[in-house]
């Protein structure tokens, strides 16, 4: 038989094997630039969803509500997110509930990039939680208390 359709499946085989060998994420998260991204479908307000409660994914896994900083994390992600089956939008790690239009995001990250929907913020009945909508990746503020889908990111082990 021939012989190249076996080198070409055990060269791919191999390949990919050292690919996924040298990954920084464990199963189920994608890397990006050395750090890892969580889609999480399981719904929960912002607040359960937040680092601050011990049972929420982010957390367990020393990550963080999802932060974007430059615009090439904001195009992997909202690539990302449209393949996402919940609802209309997934919390993020942004909040400007400390003061009312002062938005940062709870792992710390400068709040320099925006990508926010047009008209938002709009602090529509006190809207102080970030959200990303799935079918097109732009920012809203949202009701802390709706129950969502949400992003977590951490840094890969190095």
């Amino acid at each position: 038989g021939n012989v190249l359709p076996h080198m070409l499946t055990f060269l791919l085989c191999c390949v990919l094997s050292i690919f996924s060998a040298h990954s920084q994420c464990q199963s189920g998260w994608r890397e990006y630039e050395n750090k890892c991204y969580f889609f999480s479908t399981d719904t929960k307000s912002w607040l359960e969803a937040n680092e601050f409660y011990a049972e929420a994914h982010c957390t367990r896994e020393q990550g963080d509500l999802l932060s974007i900083t430059e615009p090439f994390e904001q195009t992997f992600i909202q690539a990302l997110i449209q393949q996402s089956p919940t609802g209309i939008s997934m919390w993020m790690g942004g909040h400007d509930s400390m003061t009312e239009g002062g938005w940062e995001w709870t792992d710390g990250s400068p709040f320099r990039f925006i990508h926010w929907n047009a008209g938002n913020p709009d602090d529509y009945y006190g809207e102080d939680c970030l959200s990303m909508l799935i079918n097109s990746g732009y920012w809203n503020d949202d009701n802390c208390e709706y129950k969502r889908g949400y992003i977590c990111k951490r840094r890969g082990e190095k």
